[in-house]
């Protein structure tokens, strides 16, 4: 896959109007919309115990963008791609479904989450556009912060093969100089805005320290093996656990699990308000 003169000079114009301060986070999308075909995009700052920096997308007005603001406020907490850059991933390109836990399957009564089987990670927030598969780029900035721009093609013309990735690699610096002039446009003074809650929060005024351990396993999208391979427990004893923690949370499936957390963060949320 040959490049195109124009293709490069596209994306020189848009690194450079980012650079220089007279474009916003919208031209980093325009730059790797000029390398490979991208149906969607959008661009934030993940931070550690904060609500995600949303900085642009280009996700259609209406049920698809409110989406996006969806997991900004919300579902970022069990996202792969989030919680992979928690636990110290790489800068670089990243396959969505290959930073995914093994079952991320979350799934919600009141239709927060839609299961979706077809689905590269099992799962699709409503208004989302359906079958579509995701790469995310990451760049690491000051204060722990990690930049990423997630772009989004459908399935059915391929997803991103590693032509793509190949493609969008030389061009890593420059998209880690635009999100450093991006992050400096960030206003880090001010008053603390109050911490949502944190996932690792969730039930601990009535479970059990290694309850509560598996249940933010579960709605991280792990299977009962997995839970057993990451604490270091026998599958059955990761089964009596979450049998417990059910019991004691009021629910009886993991879409009542789910739904039980949204509505735990949200009151969090109000309270702090």
């Amino acid at each position: 896959m040959l490049f195109d003169s124009s293709d490069i000079n596209a994306a020189n114009t848009a690194f450079s109007a980012v650079c220089s301060g007279r474009a916003d986070a919208s031209g980093l999308i325009a730059a790797a919309s000029s390398l490979i075909p991208i149906s969607a995009a959008f661009c934030v700052i993940n931070r550690e115990n904060r609500q995600p920096v949303y900085l642009a997308d280009t996700y259609p007005a209406g049920a698809a963008k409110a989406a996006v603001q969806l997991y900004v406020e919300s579902t970022y907490l069990l996202n792969p791609v989030y919680n992979a850059v928690l636990s110290g991933v790489s800068p670089g390109l990243h396959r969505m479904a290959d930073l995914a836990p093994d079952n991320w399957n979350p799934a919600s009564v009141d239709a927060t989450v839609l299961v979706e089987n077809e689905e590269e990670i099992g799962y699709r927030t409503p208004g989302w556009p359906a079958g579509l598969q995701e790469l995310a780029l990451l760049v690491r900035l000051p204060d722990g912060a990690m930049g990423e721009l997630s772009m989004a093609r459908p399935a059915v013309d391929g997803g991103f093969c590693d032509d793509h990735l190949n493609r969008l690699r030389p061009f890593l610096p420059l998209f880690e100089c635009a999100f450093q002039q991006l992050w400096e446009r960030q206003d880090h003074g001010g008053a603390p805005k109050p911490e949502p809650a944190r996932l690792e929060a969730f039930g601990r005024d009535v479970l059990s320290a290694r309850e509560a351990e598996v249940m933010q396993l579960i709605l991280k999208g792990h299977s009962s093996l997995s839970i057993s391979l990451t604490l270091g427990i026998a599958v059955p004893t990761v089964k009596t656990h979450r049998r417990n923690a059910y019991a004691k949370l009021g629910v009886s499936t993991q879409q009542q699990l789910f739904n039980a957390f949204l509505t735990w963060r949200a009151e969090d949320s109000s309270a702090k308000t």
